[in-house]
């Protein structure tokens, strides 16, 4: 799997006992950046809201990719803190926000 420089950036601060985990949360973050990549491609394609029906139910509701899309980013800015706290309280790590990052690459 080929890292962004971001994150091999920030496993080459992390100490030596703590790597295993940082590789495996850089794991997670990357599969997680491609569903957010995917889930928003496809609230783009078909919107925000979904006509649903079934048996009498019949109403406008949230689209499922809008409401994955919110808990994984929920999700990979925690994963991400996670990840930048085994490096310590640097200044570097403090100015380091996934969400926003993510939002202007996008």
């Amino acid at each position: 799997m080929a890292l962004k420089a971001e994150y091999k950036a920030i496993l080459g601060k992390i100490p030596e006992d703590k790597k295993t985990i940082g590789k495996k949360l850089v794991e997670e973050l990357s599969f997680m950046e491609k569903t957010l990549k995917s889930l928003k491609q496809e609230i783009l394609n078909n919107g925000e809201l979904e006509h649903f029906q079934q048996g009498k139910q019949d109403f406008i509701r949230e689209s499922p990719a809008l409401k994955s899309y919110n808990t994984t980013v929920q999700r990979y800015s925690v994963m991400y803190r996670q990840l930048t706290d085994l490096i310590g309280k640097s200044a570097e790590a403090e100015k380091s926000n996934a969400v926003y990052d993510f939002i202007k690459e996008s």
